[in-house]
Order: C-alpha cells, then sequence, then structure tokens
C-alpha cells in the first residue's frame, strides 16, 4: 500500500510539473523579448532633446540679463546630444542582451516626425528602413534636462490641492471649526508653495535630475512594443548648495545623465 501510495504520488507530481511546464508554454511571450532574439538587428535612434529653449537658458545662462542668440541654445542643445550619446554608449558596454552589445546607434539631427510614446507611421517606418534597416528600433531621447521634470511638479501640486481641500471641507462642514477654513487654506498655500518649490530648487541644485524616455519599436509593424522613462539623480554633496560653477554642474550633469541611461537599459533588458 505504502509502495503505490509513492507511486501515486510520483505520478501526481509528474503530471503537475508536465502541467506547469505545458501552461508555461502556452504563456504568450512578450512581444519586446520576442523581437530582441540573439540575431536581431537592433538600431539605437537618438532623438534631438525636447529641452526647451527657457530650460537651457535657466540651467547654462543663469543671471544673463542679454537675449541668448538662437545659435547659442542650439549649442546648448548640442552640447546635451554629446552627453546623452555618451551615456549611452557606456551603458551598452555594460550590457549582456545580444541585440543591445551588438546595436548600431545613430544620432538624428531631425526627428523626422518620430515621437516618444507613439507609433511610427507606415512612412516614417519605410524611410527608417531605407536608412538603417533593422528588425527592431530603440528610440531614446532626453525630455528633462538639469531640472525637476515637469511631470513630478505636478504630481506634487496636484497631491497638495486635493489633500489641503479635503482637510479645509472637513473644518467648513463643522461649525465650531467653520472659522479656521480661511486662515488654513492661506497658510497651507504659502507653506505648500515655499516648501514645494524650494524643495525643487535645492533637488535640481544638488541632483541636477536628467530625465530620458525610450521606445522599443518593431521593425515590421512601427508599434511600440516596450517604453520606459527613467529620471537619474546625482549624489548630495552640501557644499554644492553655496559652491556652483560650470565645471561642478558638468559633472553632476555627466553623473544623472549616466544613471538614468544605465537604469533604462537594465530595465529593458529585464523586460
Amino acid at each position: 500500500m505504502t509502495g503505490t501510495l509513492r507511486v501515486l504520488r510520483r505520478g501526481g507530481a509528474c503530471a503537475g510539473a508536465l502541467a506547469m511546464l505545458v501552461g508555461c508554454a502556452a504563456q504568450p511571450v512578450a512581444p519586446a523579448v520576442a523581437i530582441l532574439h540573439p540575431a536581431a538587428r537592433l538600431q539605437v535612434l537618438e532623438l534631438p532633446p525636447s529641452v526647451t529653449d527657457a530650460s537651457l537658458r535657466r540651467l547654462f545662462h543663469a543671471g544673463t540679463k542679454e537675449k541668448i542668440p538662437a545659435k547659442t541654445l542650439a549649442a546648448d542643445r548640442q552640447h546635451v546630444a554629446q552627453l546623452v550619446d555618451g551615456a549611452l554608449q557606456q551603458a551598452l558596454t555594460h550590457a549582456t542582451d545580444t541585440p543591445l552589445t551588438s546595436a548600431t546607434v545613430t544620432s538624428l539631427d531631425d526627428a523626422q516626425d518620430l515621437a516618444i510614446g507613439q507609433p511610427v507611421s507606415s512612412a516614417d517606418l519605410a524611410a527608417l528602413q531605407a536608412t538603417h534597416p533593422a528588425d527592431a528600433y530603440l528610440l531614446v531621447q532626453v525630455t528633462d534636462y538639469g531640472q525637476t521634470p515637469q511631470s513630478w511638479k505636478g504630481a506634487y501640486v496636484g497631491f497638495e490641492v486635493v489633500t489641503t481641500l479635503a482637510i479645509g471641507a472637513w473644518l467648513y462642514v463643522h461649525t465650531a471649526t467653520q472659522v479656521l477654513v480661511a486662515p488654513y487654506l492661506a497658510q497651507e498655500s504659502i507653506e505648500e508653495f515655499s516648501e514645494g518649490y524650494a524643495g525643487f530648487w535645492l533637488l535640481n541644485r544638488l541632483s541636477r535630475p536628467v530625465r530620458i524616455e525610450a521606445d522599443l519599436v518593431d521593425g515590421k509593424t512601427g508599434k511600440v512594443l516596450w517604453h520606459d522613462s527613467e529620471t537619474g539623480l546625482a549624489d548630495w554633496h552640501w557644499a554644492n548648495v553655496w559652491h556652483m560653477n560650470a565645471v561642478t554642474q558638468d559633472q553632476l550633469l555627466q553623473i544623472s545623465t549616466d544613471h538614468a541611461m544605465a537604469d533604462l537599459m537594465n530595465a529593458l533588458e529585464s523586460k
């Protein structure tokens, strides 16, 4: 009887393992994984930075009262592109997946109507295949450079507005605390504005945030198979609050850029 039970248990275990294997085999393979097989040809396309002129002025020309010429801003944007390219090349050297390690990198002077987060149209895809044939395209673009990403500010402000109004409403519905509503809202508005934006200023000065976004695009259909964004932050050194020069700023920007790009490549490899 004991031997029979052992056989049944073994049989049950084998059946369970078989069921698991069948189940695993039946699970759909993620599109990004399926297309990035070892023999795949991957083209990495660096889109021009989408950093605004206002951000470039605040970052590279703070305190300058004269109007910054368009030629100077173009040079600033080129400088940003070079730092991003260096970070990308470094990140690819540490990659382990074959498509990434053997990828061809191209910097595009013109975005050619390509936009991060959007599928590539058939016309643009045909143009890409004609000039940069590949099975997949990895589009990379820096969107925020040296400043807190706008999405962070929006999330912070939205959270503070909701919580402040909720507390204000709670005070208002109680007769005994209605007189506190106006002073409370006034005080909270001043505090959140000063604390929040002072915090952003400090973050910008000490860490020089750099946000990079990326899309993995199917070379046949133009569909976005994978999308991610990472914000790199340099380590804080409190002396930089009082002493900041162009050399230190460039070092912080390079560190933040390297961190963001490395995180993106790691995220793609672990897709």
